[in-house]
C-alpha cells in the first residue's frame, strides 16, 4: 500500500472524478438512449408537440435528446445537409423553450391566483431562457436563426400559431428582464440591485463601467475573504515545516524490501499525533473553499439576475464590431460568451493554482498536476455552459488578485511551529524555558523527575540556608 495522500488532495481527486464522470455520463446516455427507442424521428416529433400542448416542459426536454440522436441517425440515411440537420435542431430546440417559457407563465398565474403557494415564473423562465442561449449563441449572425421556425399551441397569452426563432427569444428578454431585478438572490439578497450599485457611480459606461464592475467585485470579494485565504496559506506553509519528521515517520513503517507501508493505520495515528503535537489540522484546507463556496454561489447568481443589463458593457476585443480570431467566435457584449476569455481564465486559474502552498513536498509533482488537471476541467466546463462574460471576467480578476496575495503571504516570515501539548497528550508547560533546558523538560516534554513527591516542582522547592 502507498503512501496515502493528504485529506485536501484526496477532496480535490474525488471531485474532480465526480465532475468527469458526470460529463462522460452525459456524453454516452443521451446517444445510448436514441439507439434503443424504436420510435422514428417523425414521432418523436409528434410526440414532442404533443408536450408542448400540455405545457410539460420537463418531458419534453427528455424527449428532445432522444429526438437529437435519432436525427443524427436519420441524417445519413436521407441525404440531409448539415445546415437542414443544424436548422431542424434547431426548430426542436425552439419547441422546448416555448413549452418551459409558456409552463413559467401558468405557473406564475397559478401563483396569482392562489393555486400554488411558490412562484416558479421567474425560475422557469430564467430556465428556458438558458436553454435556448447556446443556440442563440452559435446561430445569431448565420442565416439558419432567421429563417428557421416552429409550429406551437397557442394559448390565451401566446396566440401565435407559429413562431420564430427571434421571436422566442427576444420574449423571454422582455419578460425575463423586470423578473430578474425584483428576484432575491437566496430570497433575501438583492442581487441585481447590488451588482447596479458597482456600475452606476461610474455612468454606466458602456467601455468601462461594467467590465469595471466586475473588478470592483473582486476587490470587496477579496477583501471579505483575504483573512481566511492568509490563514490558509500561511498554515500550509506550516505543515511544511513538518514533512521532514512526517517522513520520518513514513520511513519508520515503509517495507525495506517492497517499499510499501506495512502498517498504514498506526503510520496514520502517529502522524496525526505530529499535528496535535502542534495544533495543526491537515483537514484545515478544506475549510476555507466550503466556506467560500457559498459567497461564489451568491456573486454569481447576483451577476446572472444583472446578464442582460451586461449586454450594454464592452471590453478590449468583446464589442459588436469584433466577429471572429483565428476561426474563435467573439463575444459582441459582456452579457454574452467569450471562448478567448475562458482561456484566459483557464491560464489565470493555473498560475493561481502553481501558487498555492504544498503540504508535502513528496508529492510536488502530484499536487501541481492535480491542481492544473481540475483547472483544466473547470475551464472545459465553460466551453458547454453559457456564462456571462461579465462573470468571467470577474472570476479571472479574483485570480489575480488571489495570485497577489499568495506572492505577498510568501514575502512574509512563516509563524514558528509551538507545541501545544505533548506526544502523550498532555500540555505544554513553560514552552519557552524549555528552550533553555530549565524545568526539567525536553523539546516541550516534561520529564517525570520534574515532580517531587508532594506534587510540587523541584525547582520550586526553598533550599535551606547555611548559618
Amino acid at each position: 500500500m502507498s503512501t496515502p495522500a493528504p485529506p485536501r488532495n484526496n477532496f480535490m481527486t474525488v471531485l474532480l472524478m465526480g465532475m468527469m464522470l458526470f460529463l462522460g455520463i452525459q456524453l454516452i446516455m443521451a446517444p445510448q438512449q436514441g439507439s434503443r427507442d424504436s420510435r422514428s424521428a417523425d414521432e418523436i416529433w409528434a410526440k414532442m408537440q404533443t408536450l408542448n400542448r400540455e405545457l410539460k416542459d420537463v418531458s419534453i426536454q427528455q424527449e428532445l435528446r432522444i429526438y437529437e440522436s435519432k436525427l443524427n441517425d436519420e441524417a445519413g440515411k436521407k441525404g440531409m445537409s448539415k445546415e437542414e440537420l443544424d436548422k431542424q435542431i434547431l426548430r426542436a430546440h425552439l419547441l422546448v423553450a416555448d413549452t418551459m417559457y409558456k409552463s413559467g407563465l401558468y405557473r406564475g398565474q397559478l401563483f396569482k391566483s392562489g393555486g400554488v403557494g411558490e412562484d416558479w415564473a421567474y425560475r422557469k423562465l430564467d430556465k428556458a431562457y438558458t436553454f435556448i442561449k447556446p443556440k442563440y449563441e452559435a446561430f445569431y449572425r448565420t442565416p439558419i436563426w432567421g429563417a428557421t421556425s416552429v409550429a406551437v399551441n397557442p394559448t390565451a397569452k401566446t396566440p401565435a400559431t407559429e413562431r420564430t426563432a427571434n421571436e422566442i427569444y427576444d420574449q423571454l428578454v422582455i419578460d425575463l428582464s423586470p423578473l430578474a431585478k425584483a428576484e432575491p438572490v437566496f430570497g433575501f439578497i438583492p442581487g441585481y440591485q447590488l451588482i447596479d450599485a458597482l456600475v452606476q457611480p461610474t455612468g454606466a459606461n458602456p467601455g468601462f463601467s461594467y467590465w469595471f464592475a466586475a473588478f470592483l467585485l473582486a476587490l470587496v470579494v477579496r477583501a471579505i475573504i483575504w483573512p481566511l485565504a492568509q490563514k490558509q496559506i500561511m498554515h500550509g506553509r506550516q505543515m511544511m515545516k513538518l514533512q521532514p519528521r512526517i517522513k520520518e515517520i513514513q520511513e519508520k513503517y515503509k517495507d525495506k524490501k517492497s517499499g510499501q507501508i506495512k502498517d498504514p493505520q498506526a503510520m496514520q495515528m502517529e502522524t496525526m499525533a505530529i499535528y496535535k503535537e502542534y495544533g495543526l489540522n491537515p483537514f484545515a484546507g478544506c475549510g476555507p473553499a466550503l466556506v467560500q463556496m457559498p459567497l461564489f454561489l451568491a456573486v454569481y447568481q447576483s451577476m446572472h439576475h444583472y446578464k442582460f443589463e451586461f449586454t450594454k458593457g464592452t471590453f478590449l476585443w468583446i464589442n459588436e464590431s469584433s466577429y471572429r480570431f483565428a476561426g474563435i467566435p467573439l463575444a459582441p457584449n459582456l452579457g454574452e460568451r467569450d471562448y478567448i476569455l475562458v482561456f484566459f481564465y483557464m491560464i489565470s486559474m493555473i498560475a493561481t493554482t502553481l501558487l498555492m502552498p504544498v503540504t508535502d513536498p513528496s508529492n510536488v509533482r502530484q499536487q501541481r498536476l492535480m491542481g492544473i488537471g481540475i483547472a483544466v476541467v473547470f475551464s472545459v466546463m465553460m466551453f458547454f455552459y453559457t456564462l456571462p462574460s461579465a462573470f468571467i471576467l470577474y472570476w479571472i480578476f479574483t485570480n489575480v488578485l488571489s495570485t497577489a496575495q499568495s506572492l505577498l503571504s510568501y514575502r512574509l516570515p512563516v509563524p514558528e511551529l509551538v507545541k501545544v501539548q505533548t506526544v502523550a497528550g498532555g500540555k505544554v508547560i513553560d514552552t519557552d524555558a524549555s528552550k533553555n533546558g530549565r524545568n526539567g523538560s525536553v523539546n516541550g516534554a516534561i520529564s517525570p523527575d520534574f515532580f517531587g513527591k508532594k506534587g510540587t516542582p523541584k525547582a520550586n522547592k526553598q533550599r535551606k540556608r547555611k548559618r
